[in-house]
């Protein structure tokens, strides 16, 4: 079998095998082969004529810019969400205080008024 040439530094090859891939995708080697074998991730090749497999760095690439695309608009989705949800808190929790009228009734006497004692019950 011929010698492989040696690797030139700096360059990248066009492969990415396993090690790499683990460090280059957020994910676990069982959820890449699930992802692989339900067709939502790039495709392994067997480098011949060993038992090998890689991925192309393209592929792989392209998988992750989906995935921050992704991402990118589930965050704006979750920000939509809750600028609406605080919308409808606030149309839900009516005026805010200083747009209401005072009512006296409801206001609590001081302290010093009652000094501490119910004025109803006697002693």
């Amino acid at each position: 079998m011929p010698k492989p040439p040696p690797r030139v530094p700096h360059v990248e090859s066009s492969f990415v095998l396993r090690a790499e891939l683990l460090t280059l995708v957020p994910h676990s080697m069982s959820t890449i082969d699930r992802l692989e074998a339900e067709g939502q991730s790039p495709k392994r090749i067997r480098l011949e004529p060993t038992s090998r497999v890689a991925w192309l760095r393209r592929e792989v690439t392209g998988y992750l810019r989906h995935l921050a695309k992704r991402r990118q608009s589930a965050a704006k989705e979750d920000h939509d969400a809750d600028d609406q949800e605080l919308v409808t808190r606030l149309k839900q929790s009516g005026p805010p205080p200083e747009d209401q009228p005072a009512n006296p009734d409801h206001q609590f006497a001081p302290a010093s008024a009652t000094s501490g004692r119910n004025p109803d019950v006697k002693r």
